[in-house]
């Protein structure tokens, strides 16, 4: 009879367990607890029980998914737990490599950490309830994004040109809690424009549509309503193209009149040092964002817009979506219900880098740390890698596909309950009814019609002497 009481034993555990009411998750914690739980019944070999729990776990997920967003850790904690159950375990390494590839805060001991669990996952002899440590709480750093100047020729020391711009990221060291305590809810404007001008001494602001703008005081307040008006020329496409809501914060808006401003700011609003040659940098904890702007060009601002507003609805955009779709907003015509995108300086730069241009598939794999240039001989890449996923953006709009891709990359990649995953390859090809190599050679091909259609269409450019092309314009203008 020895042999049976282990089994009586969860037969039991399992009735018991079917008997206590079953409290819905509330918090991310809650999920936590089921999470654990059930890793606790497979490490004891009680797979019934386990298999109870894991369908408790996943009906208190589909109710905390009603209120909440899946943040990387609903992801991680869904996608670990599927790994360990053989018909679900292709869905939980998906999922695992979503994190992977599109969470921009998590550091290095994070990736690590994650990768393990992935690498656990799609082992041979994977083996259930065998699995590494959970992430720890310090593998997330405040990520803020950043606009820098990208390689435009090559000299012995190389220059830079400030209208061409490929994004990074750097590391806020302010904690997380006092950025968020800076966010003031959209109805109280006055309260976000006098907080602002206090952080940003000697500067003089207003506040329009969800919009506080501070600026240089010598550039006056009409200035800052021009940006904030600018600014508020982006929101009516954004919701009518993409469903990308305006926020339920007020968005601070620190437009500087120089590039040194825009380091200053930097180092006084968020304590960061920022690397060479940045133009604008957002920050989502505290809804901010700073950079050069006017109210007749405040491209750079829309760009770090976009990445402010993405998130609420899609808060786990992979890259080359977020990063192209943001570079193309920043160079188009807002019009009331749409973006009209047109051949930019994004364009040029891809044409100069063309054979650094990634694949469409592997365009598709690219994380948001490949979009940051590991040193000066990797701007070119990163260049190359930039203007790609903005230019795939307007390629896709030409082709009558872009919002398409873009609702199937929300919805779709991994479904609202977690439960389904496709690739995001699986969903261009399903798209176009034909391959990524397919695809990739259709856009090669295009590519080359905007070429020679823009030789054809453009006037031979004045001579200049110094490292901007076209009439040699004021740097410092043309920043902007």
């Amino acid at each position: 009879m020895s042999h049976i009481r282990p089994r009586c034993f969860q037969l039991l555990c399992l009735v018991l367990l079917s008997l206590i009411p079953h409290a819905a998750a509330q918090t991310i914690d809650d999920l936590n607890q089921r999470w654990h739980d059930t890793f606790v019944a497979l490490k004891n070999g009680q797979q019934d029980t386990a298999d109870a729990l894991f369908k408790n776990f996943n009906q208190d997920l589909r109710l905390y998914l009603q209120k909440n967003n899946a943040d990387w850790r609903v992801e991680f904690l869904a996608g670990s737990l599927e790994c360990q159950f053989s018909q679900w375990r292709s869905t939980g390494a998906g999922i695992l490599r979503s994190v992977l590839q599109n969470n921009r805060d998590l550091n290095e001991k994070g990736k690590a950490q994650l990768s393990s669990w992935l690498t656990a996952c799609t082992a041979e002899n994977h083996a259930s309830g065998s699995t590494p440590d959970a992430p720890t709480a310090d593998i997330i750093d405040v990520a803020v994004h950043v606009q820098t100047p990208g390689i435009h020729s090559f000299g012995k020391a190389g220059y830079l040109d400030n209208s061409e711009h490929i994004s990074g990221a750097a590391v806020s060291p302010l904690p997380v809690n006092e950025l968020l305590a800076r966010r003031v809810p959209i109805s109280e404007p006055q309260r976000a424009l006098d907080a602002a001008l206090a952080r940003y001494p000697g500067s003089v602001g207003s506040t329009i549509a969800g919009f506080t703008v501070a600026t240089d005081k010598y550039r006056g307040a009409d200035s800052a309503s021009g940006i904030g008006r600018c600014l508020q020329s982006y929101l009516a496409p954004l919701k009518q193209e993409f469903e990308i809501d305006r926020s339920e914060y007020v968005v601070t808006v620190y437009a500087a009149p120089w590039i040194d401003q825009v380091y200053d700011n930097a180092r006084k609003l968020h304590g960061l040092t920022l690397p060479q040659g940045v133009v604008a940098y957002s920050v989502l904890e505290d809804m901010s964002l700073s950079g050069l702007g006017s109210p007749t060009g405040c491209g750079s601002l829309a760009h770090e817009l976009v990445h402010l507003l993405i998130k609420p609805k899609f808060p786990m955009s992979p890259a080359w979506l977020e990063e192209g779709l943001a570079s193309e907003v920043a160079v188009s015509s807002a019009r009331s219900d749409q973006f009209e995108f047109s051949w930019s300086w994004r364009d040029a730069m891809l044409e100069q880098n063309i054979a650094l241009r990634p694949t469409v598939a592997n365009l598709l794999e690219t994380s948001w740390g490949d979009f940051n240039a590991a040193g000066r001989e990797d701007l070119p890449r990163a260049a190359a890698l930039q203007a790609m996923a903005a230019v795939f953006i307007r390629y896709l709009d030409t082709q009558g596909k872009l919002k398409e891709v873009y609702f199937a990359a929300r919805d779709q990649h991994i479904t609202a309950d977690l439960s389904q995953y496709r690739s995001y390859g699986e969903i261009l090809e399903k798209t176009f009814v034909k391959s990524a190599d397919d695809i990739d050679h259709d856009f090669d091909a295009w590519f080359k019609k905007q070429q020679a259609s823009r030789l054809k269409d453009t006037p031979a450019p004045r001579k200049c002497n110094g490292p901007v092309q076209g009439p040699c314009p004021d740097l410092k203008q043309t920043a902007n």
